[in-house]
């Protein structure tokens, strides 16, 4: 019983005065936090995906005989799982090939889960 009374004695103590202004900060301070990194996680997968599909799309496009290059992956658990392209000179058996094979060591996805598509004259990204 005595050390319940003491406790109780030293928690009414440390809530008077300026002791308790700096605990509501520091409560309110790790709830920002805490909020904020939850979404800044969300955020950070999604800007990675995009990211991802952004330097392939520019990788490609460097690569002779491709040009104006766009790229979908497909993500689950955080890997990809299917790529789809979608560039111009991909008429060309060697180029598709190129692109499968660019997109396989990039990603590590199988050759069969990459689709390569011919972009249409004219159209945009």
């Amino acid at each position: 019983m005595i050390d319940i009374i003491e406790a109780k004695k030293y928690i009414e103590g440390f809530l008077k005065g300026k002791n308790a202004k700096y605990l509501v900060f520091v409560a309110i301070g790790l709830m920002i936090l805490i909020a904020t990194s939850s979404f800044d996680g969300a955020d950070g997968k999604i800007q990675a995906k995009n990211s991802t599909e952004q330097r392939l799309e520019q990788m490609l496009n460097q690569i002779e005989g491709i040009s104006d290059a766009s790229v979908m992956i497909n993500w689950s658990n955080n890997k990809p799982e299917g790529v789809i392209i979608v560039a111009k000179g991909t008429e060309n058996p060697a180029i598709k090939k190129m692109i499968h094979d660019a997109a396989a060591a990039a990603l590590g996805v199988k050759a069969n889960k990459i689709e390569v598509f011919s972009k249409k004259e004219g159209d945009l990204k």
